[in-house]
């Protein structure tokens, strides 16, 4: 993974990282431009709200997000798993 892929990734994640998804089990990765996500979203705790949040609607909200770095050529999140 190149510096450049390297921030990427960061500047994804920390977009990420304004919504109220629990991201902490999501890994951000880049390889030259394209942007993969796996592993899990949750529900937020201790977020007023949080069980009316619709989790799948949020990460697809959340995906536009990650093409707005500069340098992002494609995003893939078909192994993001929703629990909750």
């Amino acid at each position: 993974m190149s510096i450049d892929d390297k921030v990427i990734a960061l500047h994804v994640r920390h977009a990420f990282a304004k919504s109220p998804l629990d991201i902490t089990e999501l890994n951000v990765s880049c390889h030259q431009g394209c942007v993969e996500l796996n592993g899990k979203v949750t529900r937020p705790r201790n977020y007023p709200g949080a069980k009316e949040l619709n989790l799948s609607r949020e990460l697809e909200t959340l995906t536009p997000l990650a093409r707005t770095p500069h340098g992002v050529t494609s995003v893939y999140a078909d192994r993001v798993r929703v629990m909750g």
